[in-house]
């Protein structure tokens, strides 16, 4: 059982008090204006605690009272943010700001939940934290209505499914089989996990509310790439996004980094990966950290991503490349050093290959490919040329004797990694990258620009 020390609070004003309601059940008690509750029910060995602490002075911004809480929360322990801050009211009138993360604390990783509050000139905090995803679903649902309640005098109707209000997860999508759903102010967590002797995973999906989509999705992919990974995570990927084509028009922006390590913690997820999914004019970013893996589980996660629905979007058919982007030349190219041997290991020859190609996508349409292919005893050269297009998710190559296809995955710049190109491997085959891997081997050809 996780032990709090106790935090020595200033006392605040009858009238600076948080109205909040402890829900049936629950066990509350203030101590010098601060209050702590715990749910009557809960277990043995199980932790969920709700920390509310009022303001002694007048609240700023709320801004500013979202800036005191993550001070306040690191007096709790490390936090680290899963989702960016949302905004919403609540139906008496009272401003928030929350975002959902995990806070160590004692060597125990837990998941909290960080809301800064206020109302004209009051404000406050308040941090719910939880030992594992099937406690926060268990205390869900009173700890939302608490919260959206809060300055009314009885509990709210739900909210239909249709209806969008700010800070609620609007995406309509179906939970895998064996996941566990929980659903937050501000974002809902989806997650499996499994620790045995033989198998250990656990995969979290973070699902934030839809956004209105300004600007490019891939200008927006890099700020929540950049609020989400790299401020928590040593990460050496500089995001393109990858990008695909899903049915029915969607589009999933996303990128994954494999090899990450929490700033803080030090611990090392198989993959942190960023998804927005768009149609129209809105897009739903999701955050998925994955530890150990199985192959059903990426199966699961792709089911997810491509069956789900953004409410109310419109029906605009978003671009995934311009060919403005894709103009340059483009090259790659490996090798491997290798020997031929006899049955007694003496040396029998040079077994040692090269491959390499490149692509020049001229503004003018027209396209030079070269392909180079090396052994000791062989070389070939391949040259192609014609004109070249974009044909929604394909790159198509088109020479006086054929037209080839190649799937197109990603295009983009990053200032200190140079300029990239992502094809699939094959010609005239329907590729596709995995969703918490897709930068895994075999799976597609990158290119740099010169």
């Amino acid at each position: 059982m996780l032990r709090t020390a106790p935090v020595a609070f200033t006392p605040v004003a009858e009238d600076a008090k948080i109205p909040l309601k402890a829900p049936p059940g629950w066990k509350s008690q203030t101590n010098q204006g601060a209050t702590v509750m715990i749910p009557g029910d809960l277990g043995e060995g199980q932790v969920y605690t709700v920390f509310i602490t009022p303001f002694q002075t007048k609240a700023g911004t709320l801004d500013e009272v979202y800036g005191i809480a993550k001070k306040t929360i690191g007096d709790v322990g490390t936090f680290a943010e899963a989702t960016k801050p949302q905004q919403a009211q609540s139906d008496g009138g009272w401003d928030y700001k929350v975002s959902i993360g995990t806070l160590e604390k004692d060597g125990k990783v837990l998941l909290a939940e960080l809301i800064a509050l206020k109302k004209g000139d009051v404000g406050g905090v308040i941090i719910a934290f939880g030992d594992g995803i099937e406690t926060l679903q268990k205390y869900s649902d009173p700890f939302t209505n608490m919260i959206r309640s809060l300055g009314t005098s009885g509990k709210l109707p739900p909210t239909p499914e249709i209806t969008r209000a700010p800070g609620t997860v609007d995406l309509q999508y179906t939970v895998p089989q064996g996941w566990t759903e929980t659903k937050k102010s501000g974002a809902t967590v989806i997650e499996i996990s499994k620790d045995d002797f033989y198998t250990k995973y656990r995969w979290t999906v973070v699902v934030m509310p839809s956004q209105p989509l300004t600007g490019s999705l891939r200008e927006n992919f890099k700020e929540y790439w950049k609020d989400l990974i790299t401020a928590n995570y040593d990460s050496a990927v500089a995001p393109l996004p990858l990008m695909t084509r899903l049915s029915d028009g969607y589009v999933c922006a996303f990128d994954a980094d494999n090899y990450v390590k929490h700033k803080v913690t030090g611990a090392k997820p198989r993959s942190v990966s960023v998804y927005l999914l768009a149609h129209g004019n809105r897009f739903v970013p999701i955050l998925a950290i994955c530890y150990g893996y199985e192959k059903q589980l990426d199966t699961d996660l792709e089911r997810f991503l491509t069956t789900a629905r953004i409410p109310g979007s419109s029906n605009t058919k978003l671009p995934l490349f311009s060919s403005k982007e894709m103009t340059g030349d483009w090259s790659e190219g490996s090798s491997s050093i290798a020997s031929y041997v006899t049955a007694s290991g003496a040396y029998a020859g040079d077994a040692s290959i090269y491959t390499g190609s490149s692509i020049h996508l001229q503004p003018d349409g027209s396209y030079k490919r070269t392909f180079i292919g090396l052994t000791s005893t062989t070389r070939i050269k391949e040259t192609h040329e014609g004109r070249w297009s974009i044909d929604d998710n394909e790159l198509v190559l088109k020479d006086p004797k054929e037209t080839t296809r190649y799937s197109l995955f990603g295009c983009g710049a990053d200032p200190k990694a140079g300029r990239f190109l992502v094809l699939g491997t094959y010609s005239n085959v329907k590729a596709s990258l995995s969703f918490s891997n897709p930068r895994g081997p075999f799976q597609a050809t990158w290119y740099k620009a010169k």
